[in-house]
Protein backbone atom coordinates (compact mmCIF):
# COMPACT_ATOMS: atom_id res chain seq x y z
CA UNK A 1 0.00 0.00 0.00
CA UNK A 2 1.25 3.30 -0.71
CA UNK A 3 0.69 6.51 1.10
CA UNK A 4 0.20 9.60 -0.33
CA UNK A 5 1.29 13.47 1.02
CA UNK A 6 -0.49 16.44 -0.77
CA UNK A 7 2.08 19.13 0.91
CA UNK A 8 0.97 22.70 0.25
CA UNK A 9 4.11 23.90 2.30
CA UNK A 10 1.45 25.26 4.98
CA UNK A 11 1.31 24.05 8.83
CA UNK A 12 -1.78 21.37 8.70
CA UNK A 13 0.57 19.56 5.82
CA UNK A 14 3.92 19.92 7.46
CA UNK A 15 1.80 18.38 10.70
CA UNK A 16 0.21 15.79 8.77
CA UNK A 17 3.65 14.54 6.60
CA UNK A 18 5.72 14.14 10.49
CA UNK A 19 2.76 12.69 12.17
CA UNK A 20 2.81 10.14 8.98
CA UNK A 21 6.62 9.59 8.87
CA UNK A 22 6.07 8.08 12.42
CA UNK A 23 3.81 5.48 11.41
CA UNK A 24 4.70 5.33 7.64
CA UNK A 25 7.81 3.43 6.44
CA UNK A 26 9.82 5.61 3.73
CA UNK A 27 9.69 3.59 0.86
CA UNK A 28 5.75 3.90 1.09
CA UNK A 29 5.37 7.56 1.47
CA UNK A 30 5.18 9.97 -1.13
CA UNK A 31 5.01 13.23 -1.46
CA UNK A 32 3.15 15.58 -4.00
CA UNK A 33 2.92 19.30 -3.80
CA UNK A 34 0.89 20.82 -6.39
CA UNK A 35 2.81 23.79 -7.64
CA UNK A 36 1.08 27.15 -8.16
CA UNK A 37 3.68 28.84 -9.46
CA UNK A 38 3.70 32.39 -9.00
CA UNK A 39 0.48 32.65 -7.04
CA UNK A 40 2.20 30.68 -3.97
CA UNK A 41 3.72 32.24 -1.23
CA UNK A 42 7.66 32.49 -1.75
CA UNK A 43 10.27 29.79 -0.35
CA UNK A 44 7.14 27.50 -0.46
CA UNK A 45 8.69 25.03 -2.04
CA UNK A 46 12.26 25.39 -0.40
CA UNK A 47 10.22 24.85 2.78
CA UNK A 48 8.86 21.90 1.98
CA UNK A 49 12.88 20.55 0.38
CA UNK A 50 13.64 21.17 3.85
CA UNK A 51 11.19 19.56 6.01
CA UNK A 52 10.31 16.34 4.25
CA UNK A 53 13.00 13.45 3.56
CA UNK A 54 11.57 11.93 0.47
CA UNK A 55 11.62 12.94 -3.15
CA UNK A 56 9.22 15.84 -3.95
CA UNK A 57 6.83 15.03 -7.25
CA UNK A 58 5.22 18.44 -8.41
CA UNK A 59 2.11 18.39 -9.86
CA UNK A 60 1.67 21.07 -12.77
CA UNK A 61 -1.85 21.97 -14.26
CA UNK A 62 -1.60 21.76 -17.93
CA UNK A 63 -4.53 22.80 -21.19
CA UNK A 64 -5.32 20.29 -23.27
CA UNK A 65 -2.76 22.07 -26.28
CA UNK A 66 0.06 21.39 -23.61
CA UNK A 67 0.59 25.19 -22.37
CA UNK A 68 0.89 25.68 -18.37
CA UNK A 69 -2.65 26.40 -16.61
CA UNK A 70 -2.26 29.21 -14.03
CA UNK A 71 -4.72 30.44 -11.71
CA UNK A 72 -4.25 33.55 -13.23
CA UNK A 73 -4.28 32.85 -16.58
CA UNK A 74 -7.52 30.02 -15.90
CA UNK A 75 -9.27 33.26 -14.41
CA UNK A 76 -8.69 35.48 -17.40
CA UNK A 77 -10.15 32.27 -19.54
CA UNK A 78 -13.10 32.30 -17.79
CA UNK A 79 -13.96 35.78 -16.77
CA UNK A 80 -14.28 34.59 -13.13
CA UNK A 81 -12.55 34.44 -9.81
CA UNK A 82 -13.11 31.43 -8.31
CA UNK A 83 -16.10 30.61 -5.24
CA UNK A 84 -17.21 28.69 -2.56
CA UNK A 85 -19.78 27.40 -5.29
CA UNK A 86 -16.88 27.05 -8.08
CA UNK A 87 -13.43 25.90 -6.64
CA UNK A 88 -12.41 25.18 -10.07
CA UNK A 89 -8.43 26.73 -8.22
CA UNK A 90 -8.71 23.22 -6.11
CA UNK A 91 -10.14 20.69 -8.46
CA UNK A 92 -8.54 22.22 -11.73
CA UNK A 93 -4.81 23.25 -10.30
CA UNK A 94 -4.37 21.06 -7.15
CA UNK A 95 -6.90 17.49 -7.56
CA UNK A 96 -6.30 16.94 -11.19
CA UNK A 97 -2.79 17.24 -11.47
CA UNK A 98 -2.38 15.56 -8.35
CA UNK A 99 -4.58 12.52 -9.15
CA UNK A 100 -2.37 12.41 -12.35
CA UNK A 101 0.88 11.86 -11.03
CA UNK A 102 -0.84 9.56 -7.75
CA UNK A 103 -2.35 7.10 -10.94
CA UNK A 104 0.67 7.16 -12.54
CA UNK A 105 3.13 6.14 -9.59
CA UNK A 106 0.57 3.42 -8.81
CA UNK A 107 0.95 2.43 -12.41
CA UNK A 108 4.73 2.47 -12.75
CA UNK A 109 4.95 0.60 -9.17
CA UNK A 110 2.62 -1.99 -9.76
CA UNK A 111 0.60 -0.81 -6.84
CA UNK A 112 -3.09 -1.75 -6.46
CA UNK A 113 -4.14 -0.02 -3.10
CA UNK A 114 -3.22 3.59 -2.14
CA UNK A 115 -3.74 6.02 0.61
CA UNK A 116 -4.34 9.70 -0.63
CA UNK A 117 -3.76 11.97 2.59
CA UNK A 118 -4.80 15.31 2.99
CA UNK A 119 -3.94 18.21 5.87
CA UNK A 120 -7.71 18.96 6.18
CA UNK A 121 -9.10 19.62 9.78
CA UNK A 122 -12.32 20.24 11.39
CA UNK A 123 -12.00 23.16 12.95
CA UNK A 124 -10.95 25.32 9.79
CA UNK A 125 -14.91 26.27 8.82
CA UNK A 126 -18.41 24.19 9.39
CA UNK A 127 -17.69 23.06 5.99
CA UNK A 128 -14.75 20.97 6.54
CA UNK A 129 -16.61 19.72 10.18
CA UNK A 130 -19.09 18.09 8.18
CA UNK A 131 -16.41 16.29 6.36
CA UNK A 132 -15.38 12.29 6.56
CA UNK A 133 -12.22 11.93 7.24
CA UNK A 134 -12.08 8.21 5.63
CA UNK A 135 -13.26 7.71 2.46
CA UNK A 136 -12.80 5.92 -1.13
CA UNK A 137 -11.99 8.46 -3.52
CA UNK A 138 -13.99 6.98 -7.00
CA UNK A 139 -12.24 9.39 -9.17
CA UNK A 140 -8.94 7.21 -8.43
CA UNK A 141 -10.90 4.05 -8.02
CA UNK A 142 -11.77 1.63 -10.41
CA UNK A 143 -11.28 -2.41 -10.95
CA UNK A 144 -7.61 -2.38 -11.03
CA UNK A 145 -6.66 -0.15 -8.08
CA UNK A 146 -8.84 0.64 -4.77
CA UNK A 147 -7.44 4.24 -3.25
CA UNK A 148 -9.37 6.27 -0.04
CA UNK A 149 -8.55 9.63 1.37
CA UNK A 150 -7.45 10.46 4.17
CA UNK A 151 -7.75 13.37 6.81
CA UNK A 152 -5.18 12.38 9.13
CA UNK A 153 -5.27 15.36 11.66
CA UNK A 154 -9.05 15.83 10.98
CA UNK A 155 -9.48 16.38 15.03
CA UNK A 156 -6.32 18.62 15.37
CA UNK A 157 -6.54 21.82 16.72
CA UNK A 158 -4.56 24.68 15.20
CA UNK A 159 -2.59 24.65 18.54
CA UNK A 160 -1.74 21.17 18.62
CA UNK A 161 -0.51 21.62 14.71
CA UNK A 162 2.01 24.17 15.72
CA UNK A 163 2.85 22.73 18.56
CA UNK A 164 3.06 18.73 16.82
CA UNK A 165 5.96 20.90 14.26
CA UNK A 166 7.94 22.65 17.37
CA UNK A 167 8.38 18.91 19.37
CA UNK A 168 9.50 17.90 15.68
CA UNK A 169 12.22 20.05 15.96
CA UNK A 170 10.76 22.48 12.58
CA UNK A 171 9.37 25.70 12.23
CA UNK A 172 6.39 26.42 9.72
CA UNK A 173 6.47 28.71 6.78
CA UNK A 174 7.51 31.94 7.30
CA UNK A 175 4.91 34.07 6.38
CA UNK A 176 3.12 32.69 10.17
CA UNK A 177 5.64 34.85 11.50
CA UNK A 178 4.23 37.58 9.39
CA UNK A 179 0.41 37.27 10.85
CA UNK A 180 -1.22 35.19 7.87
CA UNK A 181 -3.75 32.31 8.87
CA UNK A 182 -3.16 29.86 6.15
CA UNK A 183 -0.77 29.39 3.25
CA UNK A 184 -2.45 28.65 0.29
CA UNK A 185 -2.49 31.19 -2.56
CA UNK A 186 -0.74 34.16 -1.40
CA UNK A 187 -4.73 36.36 -1.96
CA UNK A 188 -7.41 33.61 -1.45
CA UNK A 189 -10.93 34.31 -1.66
CA UNK A 190 -11.11 32.35 1.59
CA UNK A 191 -9.43 34.66 3.73
CA UNK A 192 -10.38 37.24 5.58
CA UNK A 193 -9.82 41.31 4.70
CA UNK A 194 -6.73 41.00 7.55
CA UNK A 195 -5.01 38.81 5.65
CA UNK A 196 -5.30 40.01 2.02
CA UNK A 197 -4.29 43.29 3.43
CA UNK A 198 -1.35 41.89 4.61
CA UNK A 199 -0.36 39.82 2.04
CA UNK A 200 -0.56 42.92 -0.33
CA UNK A 201 2.08 44.81 1.57
CA UNK A 202 4.42 41.92 1.47
CA UNK A 203 3.32 41.07 -2.28
CA UNK A 204 2.75 44.48 -4.25
CA UNK A 205 3.92 43.51 -7.50
CA UNK A 206 1.49 40.25 -7.19
CA UNK A 207 -1.06 42.67 -5.50
CA UNK A 208 -1.18 45.10 -8.25
CA UNK A 209 -1.73 42.18 -11.13
CA UNK A 210 -4.55 40.60 -9.52
CA UNK A 211 -6.31 44.58 -9.13
CA UNK A 212 -5.88 44.78 -12.88
CA UNK A 213 -6.67 41.36 -13.51
CA UNK A 214 -9.95 42.27 -11.75
CA UNK A 215 -10.14 45.28 -13.30
CA UNK A 216 -9.89 43.99 -16.92
CA UNK A 217 -12.98 40.93 -16.19
CA UNK A 218 -15.09 43.10 -14.82
CA UNK A 219 -15.88 40.28 -11.54
CA UNK A 220 -15.16 40.77 -7.86
CA UNK A 221 -12.46 38.92 -6.09
CA UNK A 222 -14.75 37.98 -3.26
CA UNK A 223 -18.72 37.59 -3.60
CA UNK A 224 -19.94 40.94 -3.45
CA UNK A 225 -16.34 42.74 -2.18
CA UNK A 226 -13.69 43.66 -4.89
CA UNK A 227 -10.09 43.29 -3.61
CA UNK A 228 -9.78 47.08 -4.43
CA UNK A 229 -11.86 47.27 -1.91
Amino acid sequence: CFVFVSHSGGKDSQAMYLFLKKIVPTEQLFVIHADLGDVEWSGVKEHIQETVEEPIHYAKAIYADGKPKSLLNYVEKRGKWPSSAARFCTSDLKRDPINKIIRRIMKEHGCTVAVNCMGIRAEESASRSKMIDWKQNKRLSNTKRQVYDWFPIFDWTEEEVFEFISLSNQFPHWAYAKGMKRLSCCFCIFADNKSLKLAAKMNPGLAEEYLQLEKKIGHDFKHRKSLHE
